[in-house]
């Protein structure tokens, strides 16, 4: 049955948007879920669960599920032979999926654990494992680069998270099989995004760190360490790439010593390397609190945030220039914000988290 969500608000000068619930399945398996992707009609979703067999709260079963268009599953796939066991990221690539899984041994403020890349056909079948060596944490998203896969890695010289740690960019040939790794000269936070715009590599941490390295970069085919000389310890939310200008999208939440919050864009010239940033502040744009979980379009970036008038969560769609351009309402009937993954696409909204997978259709409500 199709559920009518009817959203009546104005912000700004965005378009508001409706959203109608056209079909959903609750997950059997997965509690937390960590990727999605959309190819046509062809829906894939990532997860894992702390109910396994081992159950002493540490140990986590991978799961893979392919949906059709209608987010019936077509097949699971499980992925049990460590103790612990998470597929962070995927991507489809030339009639192949290609999974980075976290595998080994955790514990309590300990992980013992490496990266294995599964080879999986379109029909749920694993055609090959390839180990990448130790990791700490979780890798960042996949992306291609000719036949290169590409990912950003973290590295420690312990399994304790008191550890030193360095990060790192990865490729991996998927013809010759061949392994290449560049470390970063100093500490970067984990990674959370990398990008590619034509041969060039862009990767980043989760936060964007006073006098480190914030951005690691393959440009023209030469590694470098970007700073883009932030002022505090921001959070980071999106990046993408357009006529040489990198787009960074983060924020600062406040903190007990710093009550200021704000939404803040930089802009990084890749050829002359000259930095801009614009910032709003929450009290401008009408915010209380900003969820972690974001999607790029071609438009901008859709963040996740709470208004501060209403108290209800939206997604906001901001560009290049900080204008919020879009505004449709999340459904907190299904999901709280904190864990979602999601994707827009050609006016249909799909998304992931601990209630299950959704599909919205988008209607323009002014």
């Amino acid at each position: 049955m199709k559920i009518i969500i009817i959203i009546l608000a104005t912000f700004f000068s965005s378009v508001v948007f409706a959203q109608e619930l056209i079909t959903k399945h609750n997950f059997e398996n997965i509690q937390y879920v960590e990727d999605i992707e959309w190819y046509g009609d062809e829906i894939y979703c990532s997860g894992y669960t702390f109910n396994t067999k081992i159950n002493d709260g540490n140990a986590t079963d991978a799961y893979l599920i392919r949906y059709d268009k209608n987010l019936s599953p077509l097949w699971t796939l499980k992925i049990s032979e460590e103790h612990t066991n998470i597929v962070y990221s995927f991507k489809r690539h030339k009639n192949k999926i290609y999974a980075l899984v976290t595998q080994g041994n955790v514990k309590p403020l300990e992980q013992d654990v490496f990266i294995s890349l599964f080879i999986i056909s379109l029909d749920g079948k694993i055609e090959d494992r390839v180990n990448l060596g130790k990791t700490f944490h979780s890798p960042s998203n996949i992306e291609f680069v000719g036949d290169d896969l590409v990912f950003g890695n973290k590295v420690s010289d312990g399994v304790s998270y008191a550890s030193n740690s360095l990060s790192e960019i990865i490729k991996y040939d998927i013809k010759t099989k061949k392994v290449s790794r560049h470390k970063s000269s100093k500490y970067m936070a984990r990674p959370k995004k990398i990008i590619v715009d034509k041969s060039n590599i862009f990767l980043f941490g989760i936060y964007l760190h006073k006098k480190q390295p914030n951005i690691l970069a393959y440009i023209n085919g030469k590694y470098s360490e970007i700073s883009l000389n932030v002022s505090k310890e921001e959070y980071f939310l999106d990046s993408y790439i357009d006529n040489n200008i990198l787009t960074v999208v983060c924020l600062f939440p406040g903190t007990y010593h710093d009550k200021e919050q704000y939404l803040k864009i930089y802009s990084y010239n890749i050829v002359d390397k000259s930095i801009k940033s614009k910032k709003m502040s929450y009290a401008e744009l009408d915010w209380s609190d900003q969820k972690f979980d974001t999607f790029t379009t071609s438009e901008g970036s859709w963040l996740i945030m709470q208004n501060n008038t209403t108290k209800e969560l939206n997604f906001e769609l901001f560009n290049k220039d900080l204008k919020r351009i879009k505004t449709i309402k999340y459904d907190s009937n299904n999901g709280n914000g904190n864990w979602d993954r999601f994707i827009f696409k050609n006016g249909y909204l799909l998304n992931a988290n601990t209630y299950g997978i959704m599909l919205y259709k988008m209607i323009s409500s002014k």
